[in-house]
């Protein structure tokens, strides 16, 4: 590959980065907005998108899958319980450590958010042609494993 086809490839890569950043921050403001939710800051969503990803999860946990320090962390999730949205219980086979669940009102937020999710992409794709339609199913695999980077 000569460097013409690298800075091209590489226009490339970034675009893609840049249009799936775009439809992530898109489609978590738009489920929110649309259920009449408060946006929860950055920090806050990924606890919970790892709790609810890792049920029973420790806080330790979370903070070495997300590259955080634990105070920071447990800061979040003080602020969460507070909000309603976590639940800490003393772990049955070790009482130092606290394990963490989402609440109902969390599961209910979370499967409302998913509900307006896919209204919204449902009416993007009326407006596309089939062949973008079909583009896209193709393609749901493909952003599948763009998820699953740690």
């Amino acid at each position: 590959m000569n460097s013409a086809d690298v800075r091209a490839r590489a226009r490339e890569v970034r675009d893609i980065a840049d249009s799936v950043r775009a439809v992530v921050w898109s489609l978590r403001r738009f489920g929110e907005r649309q259920i009449g939710l408060e946006p929860l800051p950055h920090s806050e969503f990924e606890v919970i998108r790892t709790v609810s990803d890792h049920p029973s999860i420790t806080v330790s946990d979370v903070a070495r899958m997300l590259g955080l320090q634990p105070s920071n962390v447990s800061t979040t999730v003080r602020r969460l319980v507070d909000r309603g949205l976590i639940e800490r219980s003393p772990d049955a086979r070790d009482g130092r450590s606290v394990r963490l669940r989402l609440t109902p009102k969390a599961t209910r937020h979370k499967k409302m958010i998913e509900s307006v999710w896919v209204d919204g992409v449902r009416e993007q794709l009326h407006a596309m042609t089939p062949d973008e339609v079909d583009l896209l199913v193709k393609a749901a695999p493909l952003f599948r494993r763009l998820a699953s980077m740690t």
